[in-house]
């Protein structure tokens, strides 16, 4: 069995000399900056909400998807803890009062029932969306340069490289038990990318593709990019 690639770091490690008084700033900044990174932390902290559809769903049918979504799961959680230090540090937030925020939001899978058919349709929705937050959050890089300190920075490149990881251990998880339905990945994808067009997030982690950075040519080089990762041999 194939086991996912894992990364080892702690958002509290990295910010743990950093305080709110360091990055003071008038209202309207710290307006600013929380309005910008609340959509990210809760969208990372609907994973779980995920996790749970998908087991009530019983969408998990393999050993290495099992193992891909303990470590994946894992993994977001460590982007909300890094995300909730950081509101704390820059936007005037604290840690209970955005978790009662966070908990108090409400989810539906509705919506996007349609793409959560069968194990694979999964495999391919989290490569390809792990793939569009990774260059989402990449485009993002001058907002984190601004707060003037380089330990967003760091943050930010640990960040994406847990994304990237996500996305291709998904894909290994295709290439490792979906070698003969790797012609339904396209047009898989393509249905994906159809339905930015209508669909509203809901609290699902999942097609969170709100905002302009998720351009027309953001989703079509992450599709461009899951197709050549899908198409590489398979190294156990």
């Amino acid at each position: 069995m194939i086991t996912p690639v894992r990364r080892r770091w702690s958002p509290r490690e990295l910010f743990h000399a950093l305080t709110p008084a360091m990055f003071t700033a008038e209202p309207s900044v710290v307006r600013a900056r929380w309005d910008r990174l609340w959509p990210d932390l809760y969208t990372e902290y609907d994973a779980r909400h995920l996790r749970q559809e998908l087991s009530a769903r019983k969408l998990i049918a393999t050993d290495e998807a099992g193992a891909f979504f303990n470590a994946w799961e894992a993994d977001e959680e460590r982007h909300t803890d890094g995300f909730i230090r950081i509101i704390e540090l820059v936007a005037n937030g604290s840690e209970k009062d955005l978790r009662r925020r966070l908990d108090a939001r409400s989810h539906d899978f509705g919506p996007i029932g349609e793409h959560l058919k069968d194990e694979l349709s999964l495999m391919v929705m989290i490569a390809f969306d792990e793939m569009c937050t990774c260059r989402a959050y990449a485009a993002e890089k001058p907002f984190y340069d601004a707060l003037g300190n380089n330990t967003f920075h760091h943050w930010l490149r640990e960040a994406i490289a847990d994304e990237a990881v996500h996305s291709m251990n998904a894909a290994n998880v295709i290439r490792a038990r979906y070698r003969d339905r790797i012609g339904q990945v396209g047009p898989i994808l393509d249905n994906l990318i159809r339905a930015t067009d209508h669909l509203r997030y809901s609290g699902t982690f999942v097609l969170d593709y709100f905002g302009g950075v998720y351009s027309k040519e953001l989703l079509a080089g992450s599709r461009l990019a899951i197709m050549r990762n899908i198409a590489r041999p398979l190294t156990v």
